[in-house]
């Protein structure tokens, strides 16, 4: 039964996750085993903790992947190309991240507490980033001239509600049906912000 030289630490919390998001912070260590066709043992030689564990596969990376996007950006395109850009990337990280952090704090898991000033909260530094790449697109004249916060309020809004009501709701949608729903949203940011002069 044992194999833990062949199964990563990867793999592991790959299993780990996917039973985390199935049978929520209940689920056995035992089930994650058997899934991994491991010993009990092995998890606890390799994670410590049924909690370790949990963190390890469920808690997002403090890098929020997309940044380095936002913060390249914006360029010489047009703005309603380089959101629908940011609005896939922005999106994909939520639809993952979301259910993860909803079964740690059904388990009591205060991911807040995690960082070490309020300004380095993943949520916090989101709005801090995109806010910069409204500020840069609006000073290069790619968007007309508004606070660059109610820019970000909004087109970040609409992207975070949308993962949460398929959580919540245990709703899924398809991947065309969210595609399309990130143009709408972008169309409509967009269609708001455009420059004088040009079409929505």
């Amino acid at each position: 039964m044992a194999r833990p030289r062949n199964t990563t630490d990867a793999q592991i919390l790959e299993e780990a996750r996917a039973c985390f998001l199935e049978h929520g912070a209940g689920a056995s260590t035992t089930l994650i085993a058997e899934r991994l066709g491991i010993s009990h043992g092995v998890l606890f030689q390799r994670f410590g903790t049924k909690e370790q564990l949990l963190r390890a596969a469920l808690l997002p990376s403090p890098a929020q992947p997309w940044i380095a996007q936002v913060r390249a950006g914006p360029d010489e395109r047009d703005a309603r190309t380089q959101l629908l850009e940011l609005a896939e990337e922005i999106s994909t990280y939520l639809e993952r991240i979301v259910p993860a952090l909803a079964v740690l704090r059904s388990a009591g898991v205060q991911v807040e507490s995690l960082a070490e000033r309020r300004e380095e909260l993943p949520p916090v530094r989101a709005r801090r980033e995109v806010t910069a790449w409204f500020t840069r697109a609006i000073e290069r004249g790619l968007l007309r001239p508004v606070r660059p916060e109610h820019a970000t309020d909004l087109f970040l809004g609409a992207l975070q509600f949308r993962p949460f009501y398929q959580h919540l709701s245990g709703q899924g949608f398809d991947g065309p049906d969210n595609h399309a729903y990130r143009q709408f949203v972008v169309d409509t940011v967009y269609g708001t912000l455009a420059p004088t002069g040009e079409p929505p």
